[in-house]
């Protein structure tokens, strides 16, 4: 009998042991792509003006430092509890993956983009890291074609993204790496509408939407954020 106990741990042993090599690997792998092909600028030439989503964040973070957010009036959701959704995320109608966002009672925001799309008829885009983390703005007034609404929360987020940019054709792979910024406005009826703008110089930059209906946090899984 011990000799079998004594068989089955060196066999939980190996596995463990291959899993982590295997792990270091692929972590090698990526190291290298990264290190020796990384692209410092990603997407259109663009001009946003003050709604830039960095311009945005740099005022955020500074309210948040001195404690200067507001809370959630009574025109808008309460956010009594944990509230997130998981949903896909487009770009001009076509799929860029998937996006998780979650909201808690204090107005902390956090969640991930994951995905691996074509971008074109030979490259396609994985997306390795994308996490994001900020805060909701009640103050913040939604304003479209047909006036203001009270009752839409906006939120900002900020992460970092690590992109591998594959041309099938030529089997070049190359890094992408940047800011990554989530913002968007939740209605009353936990209507969630978004986007993501990922950058690397703050003046050229993609631009990806995603919509759905937020709820509890039931199945909805936040991977640990690798960035600060």
């Amino acid at each position: 009998m011990a000799d079998g106990i004594g068989a089955g741990k060196n066999r939980g042993g190996f596995v463990l042991l291959l899993g982590l090599l295997i792990a270091v690997v692929i972590g090698i792998y990526i190291y290298h792509v990264v290190a020796r092909n990384v692209v410092n600028r990603v997407g259109d030439e663009g001009d946003l003006g003050k709604e830039a989503p960095w311009i945005q964040w740099r005022e955020l973070k500074k309210r948040l430092e001195k404690d200067e957010v507001s809370d959630t009036t009574d025109e808008q959701i309460e956010l009594s509890e944990a509230i997130g959704l998981q949903t896909k995320v487009f770009e001009e109608g076509q799929e860029r993956g998937t996006i998780t966002v979650s909201i808690l009672p204090n107005g902390s925001v956090s969640g991930g983009w994951t995905g691996n799309f074509y971008v074109s008829k030979d490259v396609d885009f994985q997306v390795i890291l994308c996490n994001f983390e900020g805060n909701i703005v009640p103050d913040k007034v939604y304003i479209d074609e047909e006036g203001e609404d009270l009752s839409e929360l906006f939120f900002l987020a900020r992460g970092q993204f690590l992109i591998l940019e594959t041309n099938n054709d030529s089997g070049r792979v190359r890094s992408i790496m940047g800011g990554a910024y989530v913002r968007g406005w939740i209605g009353v009826e936990n209507d969630v509408s978004g986007e993501i703008i990922i950058t690397a110089d703050q003046k050229n930059f993609d631009r990806y939407r995603w919509e759905g209906i937020a709820g509890d946090m039931k199945g909805i899984i936040l991977l640990p954020s690798f960035f600060e």
